[in-house]
């Protein structure tokens, strides 16, 4: 949710954090702050708004700080005001926190601290939080236990940052659950602290992750881990493959517009390594099957948001190419009602930035059955791949636009590597077969190249139709998904209610909603059920509706089927719901650009969604 970044070293301090913070805006952005601690104290400025309102409150003074801590907000507690901004400072004044979290308990823990005599100047859980850590430090404990003794008091999932007038050479960090990760990030005579990569990854590669249930101790020259209980940990080092350049928008309006023309490398990247074609064989070096797949007897596919309609189209890649029951699942209803599970059923758990944290729940859940879990994230390190028993990477880069489309292409076709693996496991894909299966993605992102090519038809239809207050998608089998998808996509980032469903439902109640006013979008694969989606726009189009049809090239369409139709270029079907999501893409991204929102950063959303 909330984006946190820490500086410790020989440089200013401010300008550090306020470059991370930008790096996370996606994270969080009602409000930012930042504290640093100079000559005569700690020295805290905050402001509801963007990074840009902070960075006019940054003054000679702050410049002079070579140590700080910085806050970003996406609001849980308290209204989005600069009182409720972070950082939040303890009844001494003595010592600042930031946090990214939601505090469960906080009702009880405030009422316990207000008959105690402390008073708050905010809405917040956080300062409740920065009250106890200087309970802690008042009873004569280092700023380093007395983060970890506080984390242990709190119900739900939190990560602090914690600075104190009295030590000044140091920052402490903690974690306590699955709120999003903390990483540190160690460069020359300087080290971070932050809440994802992108904040540290512009300044050095090399990274250590702070695990729940640990505190950091951060000084120019390392870090020191330990449990809550002030016991040692060690923590490896490891280095990241991409740098700061990857997240440039490289000459385009938005990282949205960049990030889905990137879709054609980055879902190379997710294939090329893992599939040869002479000869035909699946390399999956990186990844191995927690379970004997001839006895897995089901699948279950948890996630949220995009990624579960990702999920819905691999869960009909696993019935199809491995033979496997398989059913996608919401994570947050999976967690409290998993149902039957055992060491036969097989999780597949799909997060790009693996901190999502009704997804950690869920495997939490599945793990404590006894059931295999493979995660499929984006996320180097994220706290996913330290939870799963197996974790396939996606490979896609950073993704910062919040709204996920080059990450929802990956998925496709990790998730379909994934079930090609399984089927080959259990003989149900044999030599011939495989290699057919294989040449068919490998030739996808050529597709999805030729898909792009259709944006200046896409953004003419959205000229004409950015005005309409409602949409309806459908489509059956496969592309249900993706009418899914396009219509998240819609609503995500130009805040026009749209409804997905699937299209034999049409007849089932929202055939009521047809009219010249709400637009049809409807996606027809060439597949087995491409003649019974037609026939839904056939019924559509009878009742006075306005329909946009996606159609493969080379399908033979009566003339005025539909308004408009968007020809996408011609895939075996399993590959379809890959290149039709194109056009549904580019259709949201310009429909927004023509309302004139924040593309990149829609209200009320953020990238990572990492508490209940």
């Amino acid at each position: 949710m909330c984006g946190i970044v820490g500086y410790i070293g020989d440089g200013s301090a401010a300008p550090a954090i306020l470059d991370g913070l930008r790096a996370l805006e996606y994270r969080g952005y009602d409000s930012a702050g930042l504290a640093v601690l100079t000559a005569e104290g700690l020295s805290v400025r905050r402001r509801a708004g963007r990074i840009d309102d902070l960075a006019l409150l940054i003054d000679d003074e702050l410049m002079s700080s070579a140590i700080g801590i910085g806050h970003t907000r996406w609001a849980t507690h308290g209204a989005v005001t600069d009182n409720n901004a972070h950082p939040h400072a303890d009844a001494s004044g003595r010592l600042v926190i930031v946090h990214n979290g939601m505090t469960d308990n906080v009702t009880e823990l405030r009422a316990e601290l207000l008959a105690d005599g402390h008073r708050f100047a905010s809405e917040t859980d956080t300062e409740v939080i920065a009250h106890l850590i200087g309970i802690q430090r008042d009873a004569g404990a280092s700023l380093t236990d007395a983060v970890g003794r506080t984390l242990r008091r709190l119900a739900g999932a939190h990560s602090v940052l914690a600075l104190a007038a009295d030590e000044p050479d140091l920052l402490v960090g903690g974690r306590v659950g699955s709120a999003g990760g903390l990483v540190v990030g160690h460069g020359s005579s300087e080290a971070f602290l932050a809440s994802d990569l992108p904040a540290v990854v512009r300044h050095t590669r090399n990274l250590q992750v702070v695990e729940a249930g640990e505190t950091v101790t951060l000084r120019t020259d390392g870090a020191e881990f330990q449990d809550l209980n002030s016991r040692p940990r060690h923590r490896r080092l490891f280095s990241v493959p991409w740098g700061p350049m990857a997240a440039a928008k490289a000459g385009h309006r938005h990282f949205m517009h960049k990030e889905i023309h990137e879709q054609p490398e980055t879902l190379a990247d997710t294939i090329r390594p893992r599939v040869t074609l002479d000869p035909a064989e699946l390399r999956l070096h990186d990844f191995q099957l927690p379970v004997d797949a001839k006895a897995v007897d089901r699948a279950v596919i948890v996630a949220s948001g995009s990624s579960n309609f990702a999920g819905m189209v691999g869960a009909r890649y696993l019935r199809d190419l491995a033979r496997i029951p398989a059913s996608a699942e919401v994570a947050s209803e999976f967690a409290y009602a998993p149902g039957p599970l055992s060491d036969r059923t097989l999780i597949v758990a799909i997060s790009q930035s693996g901190a999502t944290a009704d997804v950690l729940l869920a495997v939490e859940r599945a793990r404590d059955a006894g059931a295999p879990v493979v995660a499929l994230v984006n996320t180097v390190g994220s706290e996913l791949t330290r939870t799963a028993d197996a974790t396939l990477n996606l490979h896609a880069g950073p993704e910062i636009s919040v709204a996920a489309t080059k990450t929802f292409v990956s998925q496709l076709g990790a998730l379909y590597l994934l079930a090609c693996h399984v089927g080959e496991q259990r003989n149900i894909l044999p030599a011939d077969q495989l290699a057919r299966r294989l040449a068919d993605i490998a030739h996808a992102p050529l597709a999805v190249a030729r898909a792009l090519e259709i944006e200046p038809q896409i953004e003419d239809l959205a000229r004409r139709f950015h005005d309409a207050v409602n949409f309806l998608y459908m489509g059956r089998g496969l592309a249900h998904a993706i009418a899914l998808e396009g219509a998240l996509k819609l609503k995500e980032i130009s805040y026009i209610h749209a409804e997905g469903f699937a299209a034999g439902e049409l007849k089932h109640g929202p055939i009521a909603l047809v009219s010249p006013d709400m637009p049809v979008v409807a996606v027809a694969l060439n597949d087995e059920l491409r003649a019974k989606t037609l026939n839904a726009v056939a019924q559509t189009r009878s009742r006075n509706g306005r329909v946009i049809l996606v159609a493969t090239e080379g399908d033979d369409l009566e003339d005025g089927i539909a308004d408009e139709v968007i020809i996408v270029p011609g895939t075996p079907s399993l590959i379809a719901p890959i290149t039709s999501v194109i056009p549904l893409q580019l259709f949201a991204y310009h429909i927004a650009v023509w309302l004139g929102v924040d593309v990149d950063q829609p209200r009320n959303l953020a990238k990572s969604v990492t508490v209940e």
